[in-house]
């Protein structure tokens, strides 16, 4: 799956399946304001849509929300109906709706929590939509490949997706036998040894990654090393740090800059045991 384009503002399309999805988190059904002030926590919305309204206390964002009930758009897919009048009503998701967040848990859950920027969210969340023949999507998950066992386990097919992912990237990021963070250039065999650093690193998800079913892997996975960036434990924790505002990767490379080193105290300490 190429990259998507990145749109501007948020369209009620693309506010569907995030919204169908916090209805389910409130026992499937959720009053308006509560439902724009959730909204606005798991997407992050900025630019445009952060502008308040002439003589309105909504800024765009919370009007596109608003706009979910005066256009009847849940009711125009069958995915929720609101229930009482528009002050204290609040929209009930259907049993068309639940099959529809189902279908689509997974690759929801992986837009939400790996901090992709606005823009991307919302070009991904409308691609979704936009699935008509409701192809199943899959998702690759750096994460079950850090913790395996049992997650391995359980998400089996998940694993392997994301492992060959993570071995070719591996293959295009290796230079001259050596695989560099490439925020502070950081090498795990340099520092733990041969015999137990080699070859590892973690993987940033710089932009969305997913294919729809019987998509060829390969030709995915060639795509999408363009989206990944090879960094460290320590700078994708620091990348990650802050869930709403997540840390540029210039920023954070510029910190290094200025304040990273390799305290010789530390040395002294191994040296010592």
């Amino acid at each position: 799956m190429q990259p998507l384009t990145r749109g501007k503002r948020i369209t009620e399309t693309e506010l569907i399946l995030p919204s169908l999805y916090l209805m389910s988190l409130n026992d499937g059904s959720i009053a308006t304001s509560e439902l724009i002030e959730k909204l606005r926590y798991i997407m992050k919305p900025t630019g445009e849509d952060l502008q308040i309204l002439s003589g309105r206390a909504d800024d765009k964002f919370s009007q596109k929300v608003r706009n979910l009930r005066a256009h009847s758009t849940f009711e125009r897919f069958g995915y929720a109906e609101y229930k009482g009048d528009a002050k204290t009503g609040r929209v009930e998701i259907t049993e068309e709706g639940k099959k529809h967040l189902k279908q689509n848990q997974d690759v929801l859950t992986y837009l939400l929590i790996n901090d992709f920027t606005y823009p991307d969210l919302m070009a991904n969340l409308k691609k979704i939509e936009a699935n008509k023949d409701k192809k199943r999507i899959e998702t690759f998950d750096e994460n079950v490949i850090i913790r395996e066992g049992l997650k391995r386990i359980t998400e089996e097919t998940v694993y392997e997706r994301s492992k060959q992912l993570r071995d070719y990237a591996i293959g295009c990021f290796t230079v001259e036998g050596k695989i560099y963070c490439n925020c502070c250039a950081f090498n795990f065999a340099d520092f733990y040894g041969e015999d137990i650093g080699n070859g590892f690193i973690e993987t940033h998800h710089i932009r969305p990654i997913f294919q729809y079913e019987n998509e060829n892997i390969i030709k995915t996975i060639k795509n999408a090393v363009k989206n990944l960036m090879p960094v460290c434990s320590n700078c994708h924790r620091m990348i990650h740090k802050n869930w709403k505002k997540p840390l540029e990767i210039q920023k954070l490379i510029e910190g290094i800059k200025q304040n990273g080193f390799v305290s010789n105290k530390t040395y002294r300490l191994l040296s010592a045991d």
